[in-house]
C-alpha cells in the first residue's frame, strides 16, 4: 500500500420474496495500488472459499483501471443467510451480528436486517489470530499508525466501505442508513462503531382482496337477516 491508494469493500444482500437470495463481497483497488500488485492473482488463496460454496470472480481490471474481485454466496433461507453473513468477517471480525429475520402473519411478511460494523480497531480488526502470527517477523503490521506512516495518508481516507441491503417490499429506513432505489446503503469509518437496521414489509394481496369479499359478504348476509326480520314482525 503506497501513497494515493485507495481501496472500497463492498457488502451487499439480495433478499426476494420467498427468503431466498444472494450475499456478494467485491474488493476494489484503485489503478495505483493495483499497479503495486502486478501478480495478486497468483497471490491469492480462495480455494476454501470455493469449497463453503462461495463462487470467486477475479481479480479482474474495470474499464477505470482499478482491479475488482468479488465473491459471491447464494442461500435459500434467511437462516440459511444469516449463517453465511457470520463468514463475511469471521466470529471476532469487525462486521459482528449481521442477521436477516423473517416474521409471517396472515396479512403480511416482515423482513429485518440487522448487525454492527465495528471498525474501532482500525483495519487491524480483519486480521485473526492465524494472520498475525504469519505477520510476526515480517516487518509488516496491520496496526493503525503503522499503516498510515507506510500510506502516507490516514487509513480512513485509504480504506472506504459500504454496506448494502436490498428487502422485497416496502422499506423502512432505521438510524444512520440511506435508501437508494429498493435498497439500504451504510458507509461505515475506519476508527468508528455502526449500527445497521432496516426492514422491510410485503402485503400479502390477494389475501387482503379475500378479506375484504369475505367482509363484505357479511356485511350483506347481515343485511339480509335485518331485512328478513323486519319483513317478518311487519306481517305479525
Amino acid at each position: 500500500v503506497t501513497s494515493g491508494c485507495k481501496m472500497q469493500i463492498d457488502v451487499g444482500i439480495d433478499v426476494e420474496r420467498d427468503g431466498s437470495g444472494e450475499l456478494a463481497v467485491a474488493v476494489d483497488l484503485d489503478a495505483e495500488a493495483a499497479d503495486r500488485l502486478p501478480d495478486l492473482a497468483a497471490q491469492l488463496r480462495l480455494e476454501d472459499l470455493g469449497a463453503a460454496g462461495w463462487v470467486v470472480e477475479g481479480p479482474t481490471t474495470t474499464a477505470g483501471g482499478s482491479t475488482a474481485i468479488t465473491a459471491t454466496r447464494a442461500f435459500n433461507t434467511p437462516e440459511e443467510a444469516t449463517r453465511v453473513l457470520q463468514d463475511v468477517s469471521g466470529a471476532q471480525g469487525p462486521f459482528q451480528g449481521l442477521e436477516l429475520v423473517r416474521r409471517s402473519s396472515f396479512l403480511a411478511t416482515d423482513y429485518t436486517f440487522t448487525g454492527v460494523v465495528d471498525l474501532a480497531a482500525g483495519v487491524e480488526a480483519f486480521a485473526d489470530e492465524e494472520l498475525k502470527s504469519r505477520l510476526e517477523g515480517s516487518g509488516f503490521s496491520l496496526e493503525t499508525p503503522v499503516l498510515e506512516q507506510a500510506i502516507g495518508a490516514p487509513v480512513e481516507e485509504t480504506f472506504s466501505f459500504e454496506v448494502r441491503a436490498s428487502l422485497p417490499g416496502s422499506i423502512t429506513v432505521e438510524g444512520s442508513g440511506v435508501e437508494e432505489g429498493d435498497s439500504i446503503v451504510w458507509n461505515p469509518v475506519v476508527g468508528e462503531r455502526l449500527a445497521l437496521a432496516a426492514s422491510s414489509e410485503v402485503l400479502h394481496g390477494q389475501r387482503l382482496v379475500w378479506l375484504a369479499a369475505s367482509g363484505g359478504a357479511f356485511l350483506v348476509m347481515v343485511v339480509m337477516v335485518v331485512v328478513v326480520v323486519l319483513g317478518r314482525r311487519r306481517q305479525r
